[in-house]
Formats: structure tokens, sequence, C-alpha cells
């Protein structure tokens, strides 16, 4: 009886054993067939982060320049407040 059930035992695990191996072999061989679409894709997700980084980099710098843009109208607006004042004043 003991025997009967070491006999089940490793005819259980060597069936798992060679399901397990016969798995990482078919995964392996898919990984062999499709590396040059994986380079393919890392490539293109590198692309794309650079891509972000500098729309990133352009966006920040539109702002600063929104910014100083923002700046040159107020002082051009107080320039042209300050000579109609003074023309005022000498009329």
């Amino acid at each position: 009886m003991i025997f009967e059930g070491v006999k089940l035992m490793i005819v259980g695990m060597t069936t798992v054993m060679l399901f397990l191996g016969l798995m990482i072999y078919c995964i392996n061989l898919v990984a062999y067939l499709t590396r040059k679409v994986a380079a393919r894709e890392v490539e293109t997700i590198r692309r794309e982060r650079e891509l972000l980084a500098q729309n990133r980099k352009k966006a920040h710098h539109a702002v600063t320049t929104d910014s100083h843009a923002d700046e040159d109208i107020a002082v051009i607006a107080a320039a042209i407040a300050a000579f109609e004042g003074e023309r005022m004043v000498r009329a």
C-alpha cells in the first residue's frame, strides 16, 4: 500500500516536471521567434519617451515665454498710460 502511494507520487511529480519543462521550452521558443518584434517595441517605447520629454520641455518653455509676454504687455501698457498722463498735464 505504501509502495502504491510512492509510485503514484513519483508518476505525478514526473508528469508535473515534464509539463513545466515543456512549458519553459515553449516560452523560450516564442521569445526566440519574437525577439525582433520585441526589439522594435522597445525602440518605439524609447522614442515615445524622448518625444514626451521634448514636449514637456517645450510646454515648460512656452509657459515661461507666456509669462514674459504678459510682463512685457504690462510694461508697455504702463508706459503708454504714463505718456498719456504726461501729455494731458502739458495740454
